[in-house]
């Protein structure tokens, strides 16, 4: 009978070492924003839960002196146990030899692993525990909550919890390479964080459009040219230049084009025959260096009430021209509406796992297809990353290889690659594409 007393008094006292044990793990492991929902829809625990993390050093103390307690009586027992059966030498070492694997591995490792698994669920239920034990536990978790509260004090002079109240930017970016089950954040919105944290690293020469990629007008050009080349174009505001496309002067709005158009339909006011748009022109226009970082030029754009500022070299000439749907770009990923998407033609459809792109296609719209691995480098672009592999601008039908998937250059002058001809696995094929 005293046998069995014994051997239930050690499971019990191996049970709660583990439930301190797994308890103190489960609310560091935590996620205290999920708790904190909790509290707000009125769950006790997790208000309890919250109320512990809030005094970490309070609830480690309570863990502690626990865990302590029950693994130094577990020990007691089964010391005593054995001595009293097999002698003081043969009984301790018969004792050491159970308990030291039975408290790390039943007590300790097996407890704190299950807890971290589930920390969300168990947390605030343990909390409870945890609180009671506290109560009982009081002047030694007082004292001891004391003392760590005045070493932290002393060796980091800080007062109260010494867990930080927010969160680095090294820590989300560890919480985001977290894989499996241990997060519920979809791998696209880790790409959009991701992207966030690059974007302080991007300048005005990386998201902007090049010059030679711009639609541009002369400041001459008469009036229903300038409206038959936005409605071909179906931009909504184009750069205008004079001379030459590296003095870019001002941009033309659509909207002050059709109030020009209406007025000398109407003839509100007589422009001379086919009149240039010099005078719609909207010359107070943003200049920026191609330097600048990106966030500085997408609150500058803000200020102004802008859409589109001009890029410029340290000569004051033109080397592109940056939006702030571009920036946004850089974050989000592409963003077509009615007219962008037909405008652009991002990819077409010509055969079974056959498609049409154009070589202005960004790399980061390429990624999103997940047709193949693109390694980092000096490249935005489709055009540039084939020119990358190359080292040299290629010729029209010239073939290359990456991943199973060819690249046919289908036209190509002697500066850049215009359109390739992506053939993939059989396996393989793209949402949509027109024919």
């Amino acid at each position: 009978m005293i046998d069995l007393l014994t051997v239930i008094t050690v499971l019990i006292f191996l049970l709660l070492e583990g439930l301190f044990s797994g308890g103190e793990i489960a609310l560091i492991s935590s996620d205290t924003n999920k708790i904190r929902q909790e509290a707000e829809k009125g769950s006790r625990m997790a208000r309890i839960a919250l109320e512990l993390l809030d005094k970490p050093e309070w609830f480690l103390s309570t863990t502690l002196t626990g865990t302590n307690l029950c693994a130094v009586t577990n020990t007691a027992l089964v010391t005593a146990f054995f001595i009293s059966r097999f002698g003081t030498d043969q009984g301790e070492l018969i004792a050491i030899v159970i308990m030291i694997p039975l408290i790390l591995i039943m007590g300790e490792m097996a407890p704190k692993s299950i807890f971290q698994h589930y920390a969300d669920f168990l947390a605030p239920r343990v909390a409870v525990f945890i609180l009671v034990a506290s109560w009982v536990f009081y002047p030694v978790v007082f004292v001891l909550s004391k003392i760590s509260r005045g070493t932290i004090h002393m060796l980091t002079d800080k007062n109260g919890s010494y867990y930080p109240s927010y969160i680095t930017k090294a820590g989300l970016e560890s919480i985001l390479r977290k894989g499996g089950t241990q997060s519920d954040i979809l791998k696209s919105e880790k790409e959009m964080i991701q992207k966030i944290f690059n974007f302080s690293e991007y300048r005005a020469d990386r998201i902007m459009v090049p010059l030679s990629n711009v639609f541009a007008l002369p400041v001459d050009t008469g009036l229903k040219e300038a409206a038959a080349a936005i409605t071909e174009t179906g931009y909504s505001r184009i750069p205008v230049y004079k001379d030459h496309i590296f003095n870019i002067i001002g941009i033309l709005h659509t909207f002050d084009l059709l109030e020009a158009l209406r007025k000398k339909d109407s003839e509100e006011e007589t422009p001379e025959r086919n009149a240039s748009i010099e005078k719609y022109v909207r010359k107070n226009i943003l200049y920026v260096p191609e330097t600048i970082p990106a966030g500085e030029l997408l609150i500058e754009l803000q200020k102004r009430g802008e859409q589109m500022a001009v890029i410029i070299d340290e000569y004051g000439g033109a080397t592109g021209i940056g939006t702030t749907e571009d920036i946004l770009e850089e974050i989000v990923g592409e963003i077509d509406d009615e007219y962008h998407a037909e405008g652009r033609n991002l990819y077409r459809r010509v055969g079974p796992g056959k498609y049409i792109f154009d070589g202005q296609t960004r790399i980061d719209y390429i990624r999103t297809l997940n047709l193949f691995d693109i390694p980092d480098g000096d490249y935005e672009t489709l055009g540039g990353f084939l020119l990358y592999k190359l080292g040299r601008v290629p010729r029209r039908n010239e073939i290359v290889r990456q991943d199973k998937i060819l690249f046919v250059i289908e036209e190509a002058d002697m500066k850049s690659i215009k359109e390739v001809l992506i053939v993939l696995p059989s396996e393989k094929e793209l949402p949509g594409g027109r024919e």
